[in-house]
């Protein structure tokens, strides 16, 4: 379990001091180069989910994540169980859902932040996102490759 929350705290904080420094330092629409041609910063309010999906509605955002944090909660242990990966992105998720739960509740939408600006095509429309959103896009890697590297107990 330490690995686990260790993963959610890290993953949290990470998300929450970032975008308090984003508020605070980078206006709305403003935009900072970190990679040119690549990516670079823009602080965005996002009023829904990926894409804008849902916009508007912040109480069903708000009611879905608090079901999600919920069954991580109730099934913690069992999946903590599956070993490392399993653990640190069950961790991971949990901390992303409720970075930008904290957004939703506190301010009404998620403070995104990062946009990519790739000569790949398909990536140039990647919506702008955030720490938290990169932390529940691991999480789910990492539960997807634990899930083929772990093998099922035969006595189960």
């Amino acid at each position: 379990m330490p690995l686990f929350f260790l993963a959610a705290i890290f993953s949290l904080t990470a998300d929450q001091l970032s975008k308090i420094g984003i508020r605070a330092q980078l206006p709305e629409g403003a935009r900072l180069e970190i990679w040119p041609g690549w990516i670079h910063l823009e602080h965005v309010r996002n009023f829904g989910a990926a894409w804008g999906v849902l916009s508007g509605q912040k109480w069903l955002l708000i009611a879905f994540t608090l079901v999600v944090v919920g069954v991580i909660a109730a099934s913690a242990r069992e999946v903590v169980a599956r070993g490392k990966l399993a653990a640190t992105g069950f961790g991971l998720i949990l901390g992303g859902a409720v970075g930008n739960l904290i957004d939703r509740i506190v301010f009404g939408h998620v403070t995104d932040f990062f946009d990519l600006d790739t000569p790949w095509p398909f990536l140039q429309t990647f919506p702008v996102f955030n720490i938290a959103d990169s932390a529940l896009t691991v999480g789910v890697i990492l539960m997807l490759v634990s899930m083929f590297l772990t093998r099922p107990n035969p006595q189960s």
